[in-house]
């Protein structure tokens, strides 16, 4: 009995995350449509939003929070009765994509990729604690609780769901995730060579004018490429045996297992933020508002591969969830 206790807990934590947020959110959802203070959205106001809840009012964005809090609620009480049928279990994973999905931006990605660089800043003297207490608002730690609350709802509903009968085999998840791993190793490479081409004074998919514009920003485009083409990489394990088993060259772990829910959850991770930020480039980009440093709008290359972000999400999830169903495939075998 006591082996069962971990997945138990494991189990619980994420409807605990829901009940939570949903009784949060119920209380405020109404507060805000009704004008209470701390809309932590634009509120329609004259400036570009970067959400979809932006040029929302805050009557109607406080209503679609608190009609996605009631939902979350039901979703956490029929969980906690192990009660979660197939539609109850859609409804977790709709309402949890949109909550992880398309309401949050860019800034959950800025917020990842500065925070840990801010803090060593901030403990070697380098920088100030106002720098991090201007990132962490309250507008951006809202968007923070939003995808944990939606991560949440997926989990669980991703759950019921896969309980079925109906999984896929090794054969079948190892065939999708080949081809989602393609789409999700080639769009950073794409983003890549661009921002390495310009930092060498090539100017791919733009002009010769607005590389030297740019040119003392190039470094950082270069840094996030960097950080895509590893990301690729390691995005290859999902359907490479030493994805599965740790290399040689890896101390201590060399011919282990890899546990399952490792790559599989940091892909599922990665793919959220990666997905948000696209969705909202491709908001701005539709609505004609400005992307990038100004005259950006006019260059391919300054804004194209942003547009391909939400398929490099879609495909670095259905990657993972394919590497997963396929480890947890009784008949798998470990070298595809």
């Amino acid at each position: 009995m006591n082996t069962s206790q971990p997945g138990k807990r494991r189990s619980a934590a994420p409807v605990l995350i829901i009940a939570a947020w949903s009784v949060s959110y119920l209380a405020l959802g109404p507060l805000w449509a009704l004008g209470g203070p701390g809309y932590p959205f634009d509120a329609g106001g004259p400036g570009p939003g970067s959400t979809l809840l932006d040029p929302l009012p805050a009557a109607a964005g406080g209503s679609v929070l608190a009609v996605a809090a009631l939902v979350a609620g039901v979703v956490a009480v029929l969980a906690a009765r192990g009660r979660l049928n197939r539609a109850a279990a859609v409804a977790a994973v709709v309402a949890g994509a949109g909550l992880a999905v398309l309401l949050p931006d860019v800034r959950i990605m800025m917020t990842a990729g500065y925070l840990p660089v801010m803090l060593v800043a901030v403990l070697t003297g380098q920088a100030g604690f106002s720098l991090i207490a201007a990132m962490l608002t309250w507008p951006s730690v809202n968007l923070l609780i939003l995808m944990a609350a939606g991560v949440s709802l997926m989990v669980v509903g991703t759950r019921a769901l896969l309980a079925g009968p109906a999984r896929p085999g090794a054969a079948g998840a190892l065939q999708a995730g080949r081809y989602a791993v393609a789409v999700a190793v080639a769009v950073p490479v794409v983003y890549a060579v661009t921002r390495f081409g310009w930092l060498l004074g090539v100017p791919v998919g733009i002009s010769d004018e607005f590389l030297a514009y740019i040119a003392e920003i190039t470094p950082i485009g270069a840094g996030l490429g960097a950080v895509g083409l590893l990301g690729a990489l390691l995005t290859l394990g999902l359907v490479r045996p030493w994805g599965e088993i740790w290399p040689r060259w890896v101390p201590f772990l060399r011919g282990r297992p890899v546990p399952a829910r490792l790559p599989a959850y940091a892909a599922l991770v990665a793919a959220l933020p990666i997905t948000s930020a696209g969705l909202m480039y491709v908001r701005k980009k539709i609505s004609g508002e400005q992307v990038g440093p100004p005259g950006a709008g006019d260059e391919l290359g300054a804004w194209l591969p942003e547009m391909l972000w939400p398929l490099w999400g879609a495909a670095l999830a259905v990657a993972a969830l394919a590497y997963l169903a396929r480890r947890r495939d009784p008949a798998h075998a470990r070298r595809p």
